[in-house]
């Protein structure tokens, strides 16, 4: 979508929003448009007040982009995907990715992994996955992994101090376990990009619900 009085795609503010919708899955379906909505309305976290609509959003967008128009020449732009990454056992994992421009020297990605049990039919947060008492032996191998990850990227003492290991509630699981998802500016600076870290499927036993940790994966829909 771009501003009706546009003349070319590379002169105005672009919005493009694309969702993969799945057959059959209504509850989904909704899931996936409200993390969307979201995303799009609150620079990748969840918005205070709602537009209720992503054509909204983007009309909403455009008139912003046009109303600062004399006094900037930056072209705006706001990207939304949304599409299966992964399937684990019952356990589908979608990506919600959004981009949004507004000027300056780069634009701001933000991406968030929705995990829906397809027995179920409901949404899944990591606390769901984690053996009830074992939230503290989870992160603590998740801090291993990031220590590990930290290791590879030859860090010094003071980006080690900059920037700490922090919680995620971005996850799927796969053949080789779990991997949490961190956005850009969380555990490193932008020029790093996103980080994933990975948890063995063996260190999970007995803190992962065993229905999750030993489903078979990549089954096709």
């Amino acid at each position: 979508m771009r501003a009706p009085d546009c003349p070319s795609a590379d002169e105005c503010t672009l919005v493009n929003i694309r969702r993969e919708v799945f057959a059959d899955r209504p509850a989904l379906n909704d899931a996936i448009y409200e993390q969307m909505l979201q995303q799009l309305q609150g620079n990748g976290e969840a918005a205070t007040e709602s537009e209720g609509s992503l054509e909204k959003v983007a009309q909403k967008f455009i008139q912003e982009a046009a109303s600062v128009s004399d006094i900037s020449a930056a072209q705006w732009r706001l990207d939304g995907d949304a599409k299966k990454l992964a399937r684990y056992g019952d356990l589908l994992t979608i990506t919600v990715n959004t981009y949004l421009y507004t000027g300056g020297a780069h634009g701001m990605p933000v991406a968030h992994w929705l995990n829906w049990d397809l027995t179920q039919e409901k949404q899944l947060s990591l606390a769901d996955v984690i053996e009830p008492g074992q939230e503290e032996a989870f992160w603590k191998l998740a801090d291993e992994s990031h220590q590990q990850w930290l290791d590879t990227q030859n860090t010094d003492k003071d980006f080690r101090q900059n920037w700490p290991f922090a919680h995620s509630d971005d996850f799927k699981l796969d053949h080789d376990g779990l991997v949490l998802l961190y956005g850009v500016y969380t555990l490193g600076p932008y020029s790093m990009g996103e980080v994933k870290l990975s948890v063995p499927k063996e260190k999970l036993k007995g803190v992962i619900r065993d229905k999750y940790l030993s489903q078979t994966g990549n089954h096709r829909d």
